[in-house]
């Protein structure tokens, strides 16, 4: 195999050979003289030397036109440089003008960066970005973000630029995060050394603060729950304070506070009423103290919602199984919840009549009928779940979903997820859980529907998949109902304890078929409503709408208007937008407090309206920790092979990266076939060698 190479140009090309190319060419150059003589062997007007001129034009042009008839290959080699990508990345984030030391001029630092971004891009190419909660493209320093995320640097670098020669990572911060993962773990995923420019102060400044408020972001009307307020104090033994905690009604909570060292810290707890229903706003406050440094991170405000009592559910049985146990700690993991248990026997009315949903357990059996309570939860949400003992023709006759014909004996049941089952959605991990666990114990028999269902999990009886229901939902005479038609789900708990290290699976199936069981239906026609009811700020606010027409099928034909009101009174008017069948909005970000909400539409004749309420919550995190972090700096840099600076040092960052021999231009060769037909350089040799000759045969009056 032979190539013919020109390597003068950037980009290289060859003519490949195999062992019968020249026979090729041999043929061709043999076509071509003979096409020629022909052609000229009559000429006898022609001077010696023309016609011996002529004759070898037409057979290069002859030859070459067969040569390209056998399509040889080219092979083209392109030569690429790279240079080494830059990244530069400011801190972007509050704590930045908060942390600054004395003696640090913003101005001073901000032209030395740009100095150092305009130096390096003369041999490097450079990109910069700033980061706080997210990364953005362009320096800034303007130091306004309300939290901190080194880590997301990396994970851009990462994403942004894979497989480029990324030379050096110049990371300005003070070390300082509040969200995201530990920066050092990120940067070990990039290769390349990285340069840290340690801004902030390392040394803590008198200060006093609220460091975290520990609370639950539900609560139950009429009753008393705890917060936790930690209190930290530095530089500022021998200063007294005052911890206030006050609502929309006024101070709740008041106590006094003595610094006793200038490392302090304090964990107090706080014991408030829950008496009004509805989201509620709470203050944490501390008393400023003389020549603190901020007076920021005094304050702490939450947000509760108070919520009208726990839905009662009821589980009665039959006898005690461990099965009852798994039900009630994956229920109760839920606070929106209250669970009680009761056996047949010793079971109350007053219970059933409180409870928003009842779980019969292997009831009706053999031996308790239970015709008394099957009356009494004739109008109740009921959740049956069936077993050896379950009475499988009393169980039949009591609801108006599923139907066994079975001669009293079970057998094992293995669970298979059913594809089309829409009424809630499960995690695909837990899907792949559940189908994996032990069978349950089945009546045995033949399954019937009585009316439409939705069955979520299938029976498969060994290696049989069969359409039979393992747990199944149905709508039965205008309450819901649910069919466990299986025994054992404990071990279920227990197999993804042992397997996983938690009860995700299992408990996810448990509580959400409880939540929709047990959840009331809302058969208002308009409703819209935000996508949570506490946002953080900075957080684009999205609401939903939905409306039904009269046959209650959803419709988004007409216009919703909005109308979002602040505490302050300030409105804000916004047009929802369409989604499939329903209706979106994303308000945007708005300025953090309290806000109520009207949406209003007409279908027809008419005019629909829902209203509700959601808070955004002000970020503190960026007041809370003011001391610089330049270990985690420190750490970075030297595990990458980098070095970390201060801010007086800029004007040797740019010698520093030009004297890393990691941070180099990379070449890159490109290669690639094609059809030597396809060089244009080809179709004007051959049109050169054809006009020159048409030329020498015009002049001598050939032609």
């Amino acid at each position: 195999m032979a190539y013919l190479r020109l390597v003068d140009m950037p980009l290289l090309f060859s003519l490949q050979f195999t062992a019968s190319s020249f026979l090729w060419m041999l043929a061709c150059l043999i076509l071509g003289a003979a096409y020629a003589f022909l052609l000229y062997r009559s000429s006898a007007y022609l001077a010696k030397n023309l016609r011996m001129l002529l004759f070898a034009l037409r057979t290069l042009a002859v030859a070459l036109l067969a040569f390209l008839l056998f399509a040889p290959l080219l092979k083209l080699t392109n030569t690429i440089l790279e240079k080494p990508l830059i990244i530069i990345a400011q801190d972007n984030s509050a704590s930045i003008g908060v942390s600054a030391p004395k003696g640090f001029d913003k101005a001073i630092y901000q032209q030395k960066m740009q100095d150092v971004v305009r130096e390096l891009s003369s041999s490097y190419d450079v990109r910069t970005f700033q980061f706080g909660d997210a990364v953005k493209p362009g320096l800034a320093f303007k130091y306004d973000r309300k939290l901190s995320d080194i880590s997301s640097v990396f994970k851009e670098v990462g994403d942004q630029f894979t497989n480029r020669n990324i030379g050096a990572i110049i990371l300005a911060t003070d070390g300082i995060y509040n969200r995201g993962g530990n920066p050092q773990y990120e940067a070990e995923n990039i290769k390349a050394p990285v340069y840290t420019v340690a801004l902030g102060d390392t040394v803590a400044k008198r200060d006093i603060l609220i460091a975290n408020v520990n609370y639950n972001n539900i609560v139950y009307l009429d009753n008393q729950f705890q917060i936790e307020v930690e209190v930290e104090g530095y530089q500022s033994a021998g200063a007294s304070s005052r911890l206030t905690v006050s609502g929309k009604s006024g101070s709740l909570f008041s106590k006094p506070v003595s610094i006793i060292s200038n490392e302090f810290k304090l964990t107090a707890p706080v014991t408030l009423p829950a008496n009004k229903k509805g989201i509620q706003r709470y203050t944490v406050t501390l008393a400023p103290i003389e020549n603190e440094l901020s007076e920021r991170n005094n304050s702490f405000t939450f947000f509760v919602e108070v919520l009208d009592g726990k839905q009662k559910i009821l589980i009665v049985a039959n006898s005690p199984h461990p099965d009852i146990s798994a039900i009630e700690q994956a229920v109760e993991n839920n606070k929106n919840y209250e669970v009680k248990t009761a056996y047949i026997n010793d079971l109350k009315m007053a219970d059933v009549e409180q409870a928003g949903l009842v779980i019969l357990h292997q009831l009706p059996s053999a031996t308790s009928p239970a015709q008394e309570l099957l009356k009494a939860v004739a109008a109740k949400p009921v959740w049956y779940i069936l077993g050896a003992q379950s009475s499988v023709p009393g169980f039949s006759a009591a609801q108006g979903a599923l139907s066994i014909s079975a001669g009293g004996s079970v057998q094992e049941a293995t669970a298979k997820v059913n594809p089309d089952f829409y009424s809630f959605t499960l995690s695909e991990t837990s899907k792949a859980r559940i189908q994996n666990f032990a069978p349950l114990l089945s009546p045995f028999g033949s399954y019937g529907l009585k009316g439409p269902g939705a069955v979520l999990l299938k029976q498969q009886i060994g290696k049989v998949a069969t359409e039979n229901p393992l747990l199944m939902f149905a709508d039965d005479q205008q309450r819901k109902i649910g069919i466990l038609a299986g025994e054992g789900i404990w071990r279920w708990r227990l197999e993804d304890f042992e397997e996983n290290g938690n009860h995700e699976a299992v408990d996810e199936l448990l509580t959400k078929s409880v939540q929709y069981l047990s959840a009331k239906d809302d058969k208002r026609k308009f409703r819209a409503y935000p996508a949570r009811n506490a946002f953080d700020e900075n957080e684009n606010i999205v609401l939903n709408a939905e409306l039904y027409n009269d046959s209650y099928e959803l419709v988004n034909t007409p216009d919703v208007n909005l109308a979002v009101r602040n505490a302050a009174g300030r409105s804000y008017t916004f047009l929802f937008s369409r989604t499939g069948k329903s209706y979106v909005l994303d308000a945007g970000i708005l300025p953090p407090g309290e806000y109520t909400f009207t949406a209003n539409t007409q279908l027809g004749k008419n005019k629909h309206s829902s209203s509700g309420q959601f808070v955004i919550v002000q970020q503190q995190a960026e007041f809370q920790h003011t001391t610089a972090n330049h270990q985690l700096l420190y750490g970075m840099s030297q595990q990458s092979g980098g070095k970390m600076i201060y801010p007086s040092q800029l004007d040797e960052l740019v010698k520093l990266v030009k004297a890393n021999e990691q941070v180099k231009t990379i070449s890159y060769e490109e290669r690639r076939y094609e059809d030597l037909i396809n060089l244009k350089l080809i179709f004007f040799v051959i049109l050169g060698l054809l006009t020159l000759e048409w030329f020498g045969r015009k002049r001598s009056g050939e032609v």
